[in-house]
């Protein structure tokens, strides 16, 4: 049984974790996980590997994080170990509803103990943002009526160009472009597909591209050999950024006819001058045992690399080729049967019998018999790559005389350098970085125009001793800034790891920070994933500064389309930012001013900095006062106003400006101007006063608190009336009770408070406040400072408690029949049954039920020692609540004595919102039987 260990990975962290788990569908070198819109759609599935070490009972939890929530999706529990190398679960949509950043990871609680397994958090974004639709791609070589003939220009045999449209405004450089194609056999690109015609390309998008688009050239080959007459191709291409579809565009069909007139099938030959054939690819046909066989007679080859590799085109195109060399004697009928299997390996059984056709329709020299090329796979993990042996049988005439031919081999490599492959293919990032061995000495290894004219050349070292490294693969090097991606190297690389870049080539890129990333790619033509791209210098040429951006005030939502109100200096205020990407061309000593004025009235503004500018976004606070307060003065209506920064530099002092933005203030306070804007609440506001039917101000007695009140403010004097355009608000307990617009201005005003509202305020106080703001808009809300109202417990008329009377209409008594039965000394109790109110006594509410003895029946001279109470919790509505008070001691101290006259009062109280009682009930009491015994039957003594 394997260890435990393998089935864990080290945590960056140096912890041990479970191995990671997949999600079908989600890129595993997409580090962000973005999760496709046909997952978001259908779903998809949960990979986990299978531990390797079981125990009976694992139990294994998988678990989704979300906005700080975790949900666990699965709970299961194996009984048993099990099979299985992977255990698959559902990931729906319904699971993938909410967007946003979402992490999935899962537990093993080994035999369901209390030691858990967790694996690494998988991240998943999740964006249901509908796609942007692009214009459909075009076909520059079809006719006017949309054909791709034996007449186009340059031939359908050089390929089929697609024109992409420019994508402005729509993609950025660095984005993804994927370009997919597929044949069908109509003129409508309906129907059923054209097996072996689909094909899809990915370009990553230049500036160039996409200012001006693109043409992308789809091979002859396979996408559009296998389509004739009356057949056509449907385009559809897409913009991802980040590993995100974020557009995709109409599709495009382009129609194709490759028949000459009064011909049955395409014209001529195609671009290597092989005829068309009807060859056939079967099942393997079930043959008799030869009574003879040829000796190896029959010559195939299979076209490889220097290193018997086949190449990756050939794979990723899905089929591979041998190649036989037409016998001598041939028949119609003739058919091969194709064996191969991994070399070392027995070839075993054919796996498919192949029909040739007719000798007429078979290509000079040799013929090229196609086969899945998903046939030939790699093993799991391997160190070189993985070997196969190819054979081919001949039948003459489909007879039972076979000509074997020779064994071929080759190799089949599909690893690219830096890839790993458990439990899933994930291409790794080449490590380190290139060093640049003659870069300036300076920290930041800044490129002037001095330093260019001494160096000819960027000399770089790359490492080369990474894992199954070969000395053909090719360096593929990036230089980027600015948006811009350069290739500057691509070539093989020495021992030493030696690369040198023409200085020249850094004219392509904007002044800045300049990084760097690479990829390698071996001989078949697997790529690796891109390095991390690291800096590896600064470029400070010659240019004068170019401002591309407006500058951005984010509360503006970015654009300028919503206006600033005073609410927007809470918080984190009122920010201006200048983003760095967009300036080209930037030196040290430059310094970045932000202005915002009054459009045609410029000495009306207020400039900010200046601040050096840096690698990063520069940031500007932009406060209310000392700032765009300033700017809107005393208006009351909404000013526009712009932003714009300005780039300085040298001595005397030359000012770059940016593009403009433009954007509005609305900083009007209703009631008036006040010192502590922009704080919203203002000192200057009359308070509310708050009364209930009592007409006590800012008090709700008792009796007021089932009852209507109001809300009253006057203004004073100097306070600004209350305009027909603006609202008042009034608020108690934080609850909107009323609100206030009047048809003329007014110097007070009044709302009613509904009585369930001031039924439900709690005790023993509440805030009322009232806010000020222009109708229909929830900006600038100005608030009142709080006032206190008192509020009182509401009466609340409890249910009186009932105590068993044998005859209530002879002797309504307190006796023994009102006793907890059976009464003995230890036992004797009132028992008190507290009727069922759901609204003031809900389960679980706990009461208090008193009990005291008097001599009078007006209940005012109290038999000391009397007086006591007992706690008792309301049960479910199904269970009678009966609660106990008093003892045996309690009962003789009021009747000590026979004929001794007593009466007892009892009563329960509860605290809702306040202590609230039953009313009082008083009974005269007879706990002495005829025969002289108190209720225990004990004996009462006469008195003395």
């Amino acid at each position: 049984m394997a260890s435990l260990e393998e089935n864990h990975v080290q945590s960056a962290g140096g912890g041990v974790l479970a191995k990671p788990l997949t999600v079908e569908g989600v890129d595993d070198n997409d580090l962000e996980g973005h999760v496709s819109r046909d997952i978001l759609q259908l779903g998809t599935k949960i990979v986990i590997p299978y531990w390797p070490a079981p125990e009976p009972k694992d139990e294994l939890w998988i678990i989704w994080v979300q906005n700080g929530q975790e949900t666990n999706l699965y709970e299961k529990l194996y009984p048993v170990p099990l099979s299985d190398v992977f255990l698959y679960f559902d990931l729906t949509p319904q699971h993938l509803k909410n967007d946003g950043v979402a992490h999935l990871y899962y537990k093993i609680w080994k035999a369901s103990g209390g030691i858990d397994d967790p694996s690494p958090k998988r991240q998943l974004t999740i964006d249901h943002t509908p796609l942007i639709i692009l214009d459909e791609p075009s076909f520059p070589q079809a006719n006017d009526w949309g054909y791709l003939n034996n007449r186009s220009d340059p031939p359908m045999t050089s390929g089929a160009t697609i024109r992409v449209p420019s994508l402005t405004n729509i993609a950025l450089p660095g984005d993804q472009a994927k370009v997919q194609w597929q044949g069908y056999s109509s003129l409508n690109g309906s129907g059923p597909p054209v097996p072996g015609t689909f094909g899809v390309w990915e370009r990553t998008l230049q500036v160039q591209d996409i200012a001006n688009g693109f043409d992308l050239v789809v091979p002859f080959e396979s996408y559009i050999s296998r389509l004739f007459n009356n057949d056509s191709a449907v385009v559809v291409y897409q913009i991802f950024q980040g590993g995100r579809l974020v557009a995709e565009s109409s599709e495009g069909v382009v129609k194709i006819d490759r028949a000459t007139s009064g011909g049955s099938g395409p014209s001529n030959i195609n671009a290597t001058g092989d005829t068309e054939m009807a060859m056939k690819l079967l099942p393997p046909k079930p043959r008799p045992i030869s009574t003879h066989s040829g000796i190896a007679s029959i010559d195939i080859a299979v076209d490889t690399l220097a290193d018997e590799s086949i190449p990756i085109v050939v794979l990723e195109s899905g089929k591979l080729i041998v190649k036989l060399t037409r016998p001598l004697d041939e028949d119609n009928l003739d058919n091969v049967d194709l064996y191969y299997a991994k070399a070392g390996g027995d070839i075993g059984d054919p796996k498919y019998t192949v029909e040739l056709g007719d000798i007429a329709d078979r290509p000079s020299g040799t013929i090229p018999i196609e086969f899945p090329a998903d046939d030939f796979t790699e093993d799991a993990q391997p160190p070189e790559p993985t070997r196969w042996q190819v054979k081919l049988i001949m039948y003459k005439g489909s007879g039972g005389v076979d000509d074997p031919s020779n064994v071929v081999e080759f190799n089949i490599d599909r690893t690219a350098p830096f890839e790993v492959k458990f439990p899933t293919r994930r291409k790794g990032p080449p490590a380190p970085t290139p060093t640049l061995t003659n870069g300036p000495s300076d920290a930041l290894r800044t490129i002037n125009e001095a330093w260019l004219a001494a160096n000819a050349n960027l000399e770089f070292t790359v490492n080369v001793a990474y894992p199954l490294r070969r000395l053909d693969d090719v360096l593929e090097v990036h230089l980027t800034a600015g948006g811009v991606d350069l290739e500057v190297f691509n070539a093989a690389v020495g021992a030493t790891g030696a690369f040198t870049v023409a200085s020249s080539e850094l004219r392509g890129l904007p002044n800045g920070r300049v990084n760097i990333h690479y990829f390698w790619t071996d001989l078949p033509g697997n790529r690796s994933a891109s390095s991390t791209s690291a800096a590896v210098l600064t470029l400070a040429l010659a240019l004068d500064p170019v401002l591309n951006k407006r500058p951005l005030v984010p509360v503006t939502d970015p654009d300028g389309a919503t206006a600033i109100y005073l609410d927007d200096f809470a918080g984190s205020g009122v920010l201006g930012i200048v983003e760095r990407l967009p300036i080209d061309n930037a030196e040290p000593g430059d310094q970045i001013k932000f202005y915002i004025d009054e459009p045609g009235n410029q000495t009306n503004y207020i400039v900010f900095g200046p601040q050096p500018l840096a690698d990063v976004d520069l940031n500007f606070p932009i406060p209310y006062d000392n700032g765009l307060a300033d700017i809107f003065g005393a208006s009351t209506d909404p000013m526009e106003v712009r932003a714009y920064v300005e780039l300085e530099r040298g001595t005397p002092i030359t000012a770059f400006a940016s593009p403009i933005l433009n954007f509005w203030l609305d900083l009007y306070p209703p009631g008036g101007l006040y010192p502590e804007l922009p704080d919203l609440t203002n000192p200057a506001f009359q308070l509310p006063v708050v009364t209930g039917q009592s007409q006590t101000p800012n008090v709700l007695e008792p009796g007021d608190r089932d009852k209507a009140g109001k809300f009253k403010v006057v203004l004073a004097l100097t306070d600004p009336p209350i305009a027909p355009s603006e609202t008042v608000k009034c608020y108690v307990n934080n609850q909107l009770v009323g609100d206030f617009s009047p048809f003329n201005n007014a110097d007070e005003f009044e709302v009613p408070i509904l009585a369930t509202v001031i039924a439900a305020l709690p005790t023993p106080s509440v805030l009322a406040h009232w806010t000020r703001q222009k109708t229909g808009i929830d900006k600038n809300v100005i608030r009142s400072p709080s006032q206190t109202v008192t509020v009182q417990g509401r009466r609340i008329d409890l249910q009186p408690p009932i105590i068993r009377v044998r005859n209530p209409a002879v002797r309504d008594f307190i006796e023994c029949f009102a006793m907890l039965q059976p009464v003995t000394t230890a036992t004797w109790t009132l028992s008190m049954t507290i009727p069922k109110d759901p609204t003031n006594l809900p389960t679980g509410t706990i009461i208090t039920v008193h009990f005291a003895a008097y001599t009078d029946a007006a209940g005012t001279n109290l038999i000391t020692g009397t007086d006591v109470s007992n706690s008792h919790t309301i049960l479910d509505a199904a269970t009678p609540d009966v609660a106990t008070v008093a003892d045996a001691a309690v009962f003789k101290l009021a009747q000590p004595f026979r004929n001794t006259v007593a009466y007892g009062k009892y009563w329960y109280t509860a605290n809702i919102s306040g202590t609230q009682s039953s009313i009082p009930i008083i009974k005269q009491m007879d706990n002495i039987s005829n025969s002289f015994e108190y209720c225990d039957r004990t004996a009462a003594v006469a008195a003395p």
